[in-house]
């Protein structure tokens, strides 16, 4: 037992050497009786009375300082040395036979928020003209380019436009008429089309055979019709005559001619099985007038349109034939491709 309480004394003479805890521990005094409690433990001796106390003075123990105030407690001591944080933070010095613990003054207030809103309102206003302006340069520069010819707005279709269509402003003023006849063929056509659906669309609600399918031909036909005609006929006349090619017109007319015999086909409308009600021609509409006279009507009313349409169609043939003609027909076709053979054979040498 006398064992243990000199090494138990020797641990607490080390330490206090090491450090001022009779400074900064409250209670020390009476941790010093032992490890297991205040006044007492297992490893310690009996507490001491409270008379025996009485003479000894009492140190003042110093109390823990507020948040952001300082303190310093000072013991004289051999050596020095510093610890510091940052703002707030304490500095401090342990040496082996003492030192000093000395907490440095609160730093500055944080920033509190709100401040600086209105310069951040000058940045955001700033910004927002800076877009404004530049939403105005290029306005302006799309209206040069446009002005210019490097940039074309896409206009035509309407409905789902594709590509770039001014006759007025791509077209030489010497093929304007032709191109001008294939618009209104064109749009002929697709008047023509569409009033063959409404046609097929009436004889729905007739007790016939074959409706539903005739319904459905005739909404295929409008669905691959007209993109055909625009690729196949309308944009090869436009693009020959804008760039004056005699191969391109050369096409035109092959496709043109398929295209009105078309035409003169949906004005006859020879009834063929499934098909009887998609075509609004003559023949199917005498045999809608024994179904009914209103569907009847309708079906003669679209009869007129395909007719006035092929009829139309066919004077435009003729007249683009003559212009091609005009124009040197076959033997300036016969030059062109010549032409085009001899530069495509110089392209491939050069490389």
């Amino acid at each position: 037992a006398a064992r243990v309480k000199q090494a138990h004394d020797s641990s607490w003479k080390f330490i206090e050497e090491r450090a001022p805890l009779k400074l900064i521990v409250p209670g020390y005094r009476d941790m010093q009786s032992g490890w297991g409690g205040m006044g007492g433990g297992a490893w310690g001796s009996k507490p001491q009375p409270a008379d025996e106390d009485e003479d000894q003075p009492q140190q003042k123990t110093p109390s823990a300082p507020a948040f952001g105030q300082s303190f310093k407690a000072s013991q004289p001591s051999a050596g020095s040395g510093t610890a510091s944080a940052g703002n707030g933070a304490f500095s401090g010095a342990f040496t082996p036979a003492g030192g000093t613990f000395t907490p440095m003054d609160s730093g500055p207030a944080a920033p509190t928020f709100g401040v600086g809103s209105g310069t951040r309102e000058s940045d955001l206003n700033k910004r927002e003209a800076a877009l404004v302006k530049k939403e105005a340069e290029l306005k302006k520069m799309e209206r040069e380019l446009m002005e210019a010819g490097g940039y074309k707005k896409k206009n035509f279709p309407i409905c789902m436009p594709l590509w770039h269509h001014d006759i007025v402003g791509e077209i030489p003023e010497k093929s304007r008429r032709v191109v001008r006849e294939m618009y209104i063929c064109w749009w002929m056509f697709v008047f023509c089309m569409s009033y063959q659906i409404f046609c097929a669309s009436v004889m729905l609600g007739y007790s016939v055979g074959d409706k539903v399918p005739s319904w459905f031909l005739s909404l295929i036909y409008w669905v691959l019709g007209v993109p055909l005609s625009i690729i196949l006929w309308y944009k090869r006349v436009y693009y020959a005559a804008r760039d004056d090619s005699k191969v391109g017109f050369a096409f035109f007319l092959l496709f043109f001619l398929c295209h009105c015999c078309f035409c003169i086909w949906c004005a006859i409308a020879v009834p063929v099985s499934v098909a009887r009600w998609s075509f609004s021609g003559w023949v199917t509409a005498f045999t809608a007038l024994k179904v009914a006279s209103p569907v009847g009507i309708i079906y003669i009313i679209g009869s007129a349109f395909w007719s006035i349409n092929a009829t139309y169609c066919l004077w435009c043939l003729k007249d683009s034939w003559l212009f091609f003609r005009g124009r040197g027909g076959t033997a300036a076709v016969k030059q062109e491709l010549a032409l085009n053979a001899f530069k495509s054979q110089a392209a491939g040498t050069a490389v």
